[in-house]
C-alpha cells in the first residue's frame, strides 16, 4: 500500500447541476482531499458546482492541457470524457464506473488499460458484460454512498405518515398525479422537489428530516433511508416497493430493472400501507452501517490501488490496441451522434465539433508517433 496520496484524475460530462454522477463527483473528490489525496476534476461543461468544488480547494479544469502533472489513476465518469483522459496520459491506468444502464455516455470504452470496470447496481453491471463486451471479472458493484455527516438521523418517526415528499430528476405533474391520488386519499400532505417540479432541491440533507414517506429512487433514495424517513422506490420508469429490513440487504441489486410495476394508485396505496416506523429505523441502521461514504470509498481506493499494481507489473501499452479503441469509439461516436440519438439541444454544437478535431488530432499523433515500434512495424 502507498504511504503517500493519490493524485486522482475525475471526469464528468458535466458540473451544472446536482444530478446523480455531478453529485458523485462532488462528495468523492471532497472525501479524496480530506484522505490526503489529491483530485483533479476534468469537465468541459461547469456550472455552479464546479465553482462550488474549486471554493473547496479541488482543482476543477475544463481542458486536459491544464494538468502538467501525470495523474496516478483515472477516475473515468463518461464515454468521451474518460476517452479523452486516457489519451491525454498513455502511461496512467484508469477505471470506468457507470451510473446509467441506457445513456448513451455511459458507454464503456474498451481498453487495456481501464482495468477495472465499476457499476452502480446490477442492472448497470448486466450493461456492461451483456451488452457492452466487458469481462465480468473486471466488474465490481458499489453502490451510491451516502455522506453520514451531511445526512444526519431525524427523530423517530410518527407512528402514521403525515408528510411526504417526491424527489425526482425525470419526474413531470403529469407522470406524479398516481402520487397525488393516493396521498389525497390516505390523508397525508405531499411536497415535491425536482427540475421539472418546482426547482432543484440544493440542501436535500436539511429538508428530508422533515418527512415521514419519500417516493424516490437511486441516490435519493438512500440518503432519505439513511436519514430515516420511510421510502417507496419509485420514479417516472415505474416503481419497485417500500423498502423495509428484508429488501434493503439487495438495494444494490436494484436499478432501473426494479422499477418493473407501472405506478398507480392502486399499487402506490398497497404500498404506503405497508409503512412501519420501527422498521424504517432498521433500515436506516443497516444504510448507515454499510453504504457510508468511508464503507464505499475504502472499497474504491482499494480499486485504485489494485489497478495501479496491475499496470505496473504488466507488460508496456500496445499502442496498436489503443488505436483500435479510438476506431471503436469513433463508429460508436458517429452511430450515436447521426442515427441512435440527434444532437440534445442543450448540448452546443461547437462541442461536437470540438470534440471530433481532437480526436482527429490525437489520432494523428499516435500513427504517426516514430518513438512507437509497433505502430512501424505497422506501416
Amino acid at each position: 500500500m502507498r504511504t503517500d496520496g493519490l493524485k486522482v484524475l475525475i471526469t464528468n460530462i458535466q458540473l451544472v447541476g446536482r444530478t446523480g454522477t455531478e453529485m458523485y463527483v462532488h462528495d468523492l473528490a471532497r472525501a479524496l482531499v480530506r484522505s490526503g489525496h489529491s483530485p483533479v476534476v476534468y469537465c468541459p461543461d461547469q456550472g455552479p458546482l464546479a465553482k462550488e468544488l474549486a471554493r473547496n480547494s479541488v482543482p476543477v479544469v475544463d481542458t486536459l492541457d491544464k494538468i502538467r502533472e501525470t495523474p496516478d489513476i483515472i477516475h473515468g465518469h463518461h464515454t468521451l470524457q474518460t476517452l479523452a483522459a486516457m489519451l491525454h496520459f498513455p502511461k496512467t491506468p484508469g477505471i470506468f464506473l457507470c451510473h446509467d444502464f441506457d445513456a448513451w455516455h455511459d458507454t464503456p470504452p474498451i481498453m487495456s488499460r481501464i482495468r477495472r470496470y465499476v457499476a452502480v447496481d446490477q442492472t448497470c453491471a448486466d450493461r456492461l458484460v451483456l451488452a457492452e463486451g466487458v469481462d465480468r471479472s473486471q466488474v465490481t458493484i458499489l453502490t451510491n454512498p451516502v455522506d453520514l455527516q451531511l445526512f444526519q438521523s431525524r427523530t423517530p418517526l410518527p407512528e402514521k405518515p403525515r408528510k411526504a415528499i417526491i424527489f425526482s430528476s425525470y419526474g413531470n405533474r403529469r407522470s406524479i398525479r398516481p402520487i397525488h391520488r393516493a396521498c389525497d386519499r390516505l390523508g397525508i400532505e405531499l411536497d415535491t422537489v425536482g427540475r421539472r417540479l418546482g426547482g432543484v432541491c440544493q440542501e436535500p440533507h436539511k429538508r428530508l428530516p422533515e418527512y415521514d414517506l419519500v417516493f424516490a429512487k437511486g441516490r435519493c433514495a438512500r440518503e432519505a433511508l439513511a436519514v430515516g424517513c420511510a421510502v417507496v422506490y419509485c420514479d417516472v420508469f415505474g416503481m419497485s416497493f417500500l423498502v423495509t429490513s428484508k429488501e434493503v440487504r439487495d438495494l444494490n441489486q436494484w436499478g432501473r430493472r426494479a422499477l418493473s410495476f407501472p405506478v398507480t394508485e392502486q399499487r402506490l396505496i398497497q404500498e404506503i400501507e405497508r409503512y412501519d416506523a420501527e422498521d424504517a429505523a432498521k433500515v436506516s441502521a443497516y444504510i448507515r452501517e454499510h453504504n457510508s461514504t468511508d464503507a464505499i470509498y475504502d472499497q474504491l481506493i482499494e480499486i485504485y490501488e489494485e489497478v495501479i499494481q496491475q499496470h505496473q507489473a504488466s507488460d508496456p501499452c500496445d499502442h496498436l490496441e489503443e488505436l483500435r479503441a479510438m476506431g471503436k469509439m469513433a463508429e460508436w461516436w458517429h452511430v450515436t451522434r447521426n442515427v441512435v440519438q440527434p444532437r440534445p439541444k442543450s448540448l452546443p454544437s461547437r462541442f461536437v465539433r470540438s470534440a471530433k478535431t481532437w480526436l482527429a488530432k490525437k489520432f494523428r499523433k499516435q500513427t504517426l508517433n516514430p518513438s512507437d515500434s509497433s505502430v512501424r512495424r505497422a506501416a
